[in-house]
């Protein structure tokens, strides 16, 4: 990746922009560039590049492996750790959320699962008169949610046991696990989950994964209609958005681009669970079955 600009700038300038793009050749191969591959890679003259590499290398930005080659060192973990700690999550989905609930003219969610409930935890409402009425602190029940539904499709499957036994019994209702695992499949063929009228009378929803840096799922992002606003049409235009919204907001989380399965975990559920859409159905999915 060539990212240095050789427009003439105050070399003070110019040697930070030479210093970011070295960083981000070595970061493009972990394992380790040579001087000549880096050169290629940056475009800086090779005498000027190895007294750069001097340099970081005395800082622990950049080490030199046992063949000779250039890779990044320690202390970049140092910075990136930093960045990690100063995320705030809340913070973070409003700089999201807010384009997308304008974007759309819905309401907007974030919310985390809490047993066998989700709890939203930022909200931008949306501006017509006509919409869903809630509050920061409000529980749903995971399973019939469509933010629940998002987490809990790319969550341990352990996880997803204790949601349904718990539903069972909070709910003393008998919920069918083969339903369950179907509808969860779907969420995470589509990238995003529905809720058509099954949580609350009048409301649908549409919500998509957030994953942090670790690639585990943090959050559910959504965008919540009056069912007089909404249909097959809608789920099918307003999913994708909400999706690539979730995308940015994991992206700024430190989101490396896929969903890492918890390898440590033996009830860990070994289904590859990176969001992959596929065409809108024509009806929506139908709620898990439950009987009294």
């Amino acid at each position: 990746m060539k990212m240095v600009n050789n427009e003439r700038k105050p070399d003070g300038l110019r040697a930070v922009e030479r210093t970011v793009a070295v960083l981000a050749a070595l970061a493009e191969t972990p394992s380790g560039a040579s001087l000549t591959e880096l050169v290629k890679a940056t475009e800086i003259p090779a005498t000027t590049l190895h007294r750069m590499l001097g340099v970081l290398r005395g800082t622990a930005l950049v080490r030199e492996t046992a063949d000779g080659r250039y890779a990044l060192a320690a202390g970049t973990m140092t910075l990136a750790r930093s960045y990690l700690d100063g995320l705030d999550l809340r913070h973070e989905a409003l700089g999201v959320m807010r384009p997308l609930s304008a974007r759309t003219g819905e309401t907007c969610h974030l919310g985390v699962l809490a047993l066998v409930h989700v709890v939203y935890i930022e909200k931008i409402d949306s501006p017509s008169r006509v919409r869903m009425h809630s509050r920061v602190g409000q529980t749903n029940p995971a399973l019939t949610t469509a933010i629940g539904r998002a987490i809990l499709a790319h969550s341990p499957a352990h996880v997803l046991d204790e949601v349904v036994d718990a539903h069972r019994r909070l709910s003393g209702e008998r919920t069918d696990r083969a339903e369950v695992d179907a509808l969860l499949a779907g969420v995470r063929a589509d990238g995003y989950a529905r809720d058509i009228q099954e949580s609350e009378h009048g409301i649908c929803c549409v919500a998509a994964p957030v994953f942090d840096h670790t690639g585990h799922v943090v959050a559910g992002l959504s965008i919540s209609a009056p069912a007089t606003r909404f249909d097959a049409e809608a789920a099918g235009r307003l999913g994708p958005q909400v999706r690539a919204a979730a995308a940015d907001l994991s992206g700024q989380l430190g989101w490396p681009g896929a969903p890492i399965r918890d390898t440590t975990d033996p009830q860990a559920d070994p289904v590859d669970r990176t969001p992959q859409p596929r065409p809108a159905p024509a009806e929506p999915p139908s709620a898990p079955v439950t009987a009294p």
